[in-house]
Order: C-alpha cells, then sequence, then structure tokens
C-alpha cells in the first residue's frame, strides 16, 4: 500500500517542482488555499482550504490516517514584509505541528529557506568564511527568514516530545531553485552571480531530498531528537551551503552540478568579471 502523504502550499512554485515525483509514489493529499497556479493553471486534486480559518476542523480530519506532511504552504504578505505579515507564516507552521501531534502523522517536512541564515552570505561574498553548515546558529537579516528560522525551532520543539507526543521533523532550506538566468546579473556584482551559482538545485535533485527526507528510516541527531535541517542544493563545485550530513544520514546523492549546467554561461561571466 502506497504511503499517505499530505502536501500544504500544494498549488505553489516549489510544490510543482517535487508533485511529479511525489505522485509517482504516494497516496496523496493536497490542500492549499486556491486550486490554481501563479500561471492560472489548474492544479489536479487540490483542496481549496485555509489552514488558519478551519472552524470546522477539515485539516485535522484530513491529516487522520496520514504518515507524512510535506508543509509547503506560505502565505505572502500583503503589505510588505514586516513582523506581522510574517508572523501568519509561524501561525501557519504552528498549526501544522499541533494538528501533526494530534493526529498521529509520523513525520513533517517542511519547506524552510536558507533565508534562516542569510546573514552568513555577508562574510562569505568578503571572503571571511567559505562554508555555513545546517546547524550554525540561525542569523536571518529578513523577516521572511526570521519566520523560516522560528519556525524550524519550533520544529525542534515538536522533535523533543516535551510538551507534545513527539513529531519527527525535517526542515530543508531551499536556496535557488529556479532556472539562473546571466543577463538577470548584467548590472550586478559577479559575486551575486556565483551565489546563486553555489545555490542552485535542479529539480531532479529536489525531488531526491525530499522523497528521501519522507522515506528515511530515521532522522535521529546525534542526541536522538528526530530533527534534522537540510540544505537544498545540488553537489555544485562552487559550493557554500554544506550538504554533508544530507548525505551522511538520509543517502541524499545530487546527480546535478551547476557547473556543468550552467558551463557556457559561467564562463562568460568569469570573463566579464
Amino acid at each position: 500500500m502506497a504511503r499517505r502523504v499530505l502536501v500544504t502550499g500544494a498549488a505553489g512554485y516549489i510544490a510543482g517542482l517535487v508533485l511529479p515525483a511525489l505522485r509517482e509514489r504516494y497516496d496523496l493529499t493536497l490542500v492549499d488555499v486556491t486550486d490554481t497556479d501563479r500561471d492560472g493553471n489548474r492544479v489536479d486534486g487540490v483542496e481549496v482550504l485555509d489552514l488558519l480559518a478551519d472552524p470546522d476542523d477539515r485539516f485535522r480530519q484530513l491529516c487522520e490516517g496520514v504518515e507524512t506532511i510535506v508543509h509547503v504552504g506560505f502565505r505572502r504578505p500583503a503589505e510588505g514584509p514586516s513582523y506581522r505579515e510574517e508572523r501568519i507564516n509561524v501561525d501557519l507552521a504552528a498549526q501544522v505541528f499541533e494538528t501533526a501531534a494530534a493526529t498521529d502523522v509520523r513525520r513533517v517536512v517542511c519547506t524552510s529557506t536558507n533565508q534562516a541564515s542569510k546573514w552568513y552570505e555577508r562574510p562569505w561574498k568578503q571572503q571571511r568564511i567559505d562554508r555555513v553548515a545546517p546547524f550554525d546558529y540561525p542569523r536571518p537579516d529578513t523577516f521572511y527568514g526570521w519566520a523560516k528560522a522560528a519556525y524550524e525551532a519550533l520544529g525542534f520543539l515538536y522533535a523533543t516530545g516535551a510538551q507534545t507526543r513527539a513529531v519527527p521533523n525535517v526542515q530543508i532550506r531551499i536556496v535557488a531553485p529556479r532556472p539562473i538566468r546571466a543577463a538577470d546579473f548584467t548590472d550586478r556584482p559577479l559575486i551575486d552571480y556565483l551565489r546563486d551559482i553555489a545555490g542552485w538545485v535542479s529539480e531532479r535533485d529536489l525531488q531526491q531530498l525530499y522523497v528521501r527526507s519522507i522515506e528515511a528510516e530515521s532522522i535521529d541527531d546525534e542526541f536522538g531528537v528526530p530533527f534534522q535541517i537540510f540544505y537544498g542544493v545540488s553537489g555544485n563545485a562552487r559550493t557554500f551551503w554544506s550538504i554533508s550530513n544530507a548525505r551522511t544520514l538520509i543517502g541524499y546523492a545530487p546527480q546535478d552540478d551547476s557547473e556543468i549546467a550552467y558551463a557556457d554561461e559561467i564562463a562568460a561571466m568569469l570573463a566579464r568579471g
């Protein structure tokens, strides 16, 4: 019998990248506040549901019998970045964890972002550091990144089981999941382009990372807490975000490298200087 997996934010961009692989492997339940993507195309199988306006507890009903929640849901700020606007996304993650704990969901795989540690890019661009690891202290420099760091911390709390039934969870910090266009960097410093080259993740590598995060037998840390943070990048030669723990713990084996995928563009950009 196929594993039952519920996906929030199923009509969004990131979900659109990973859903093809998830549809092939799992019995999916898809929810989002809309059933159309940004281009207006209908996404098959999405139940329209707002997790923060759910008086009938429909989300809890949908989670009964689900083994894994893949949380990709995100509320785009209506009035620009601010604490108040991004706090909504922390509340959204809290609803996912609370419901998972109440319904015996075995694991949550959360979509986070490198923005939770984005400040480290400053000393990297100054050549003062050359690597950031998943468990380096979170240092967001935007409200968006703060919200992601906040619900990573919330995820650890739920993983410990100190307040509720333990909810094992993985946080995937995606860096650069979109195609990289050299033309977008014409009037920007070269290091900005190289940053995206270092953080690029291909569609198939991102799919693999999600699948392995869902299916890994154990996600325990060194202290036995079922909690991990993985960076969502491919096996890029120019790397800044460490994926060594994902390789070791869940067998993540990226197939792609931005140095190969964008070889001609990189050469041209380096020649430009």
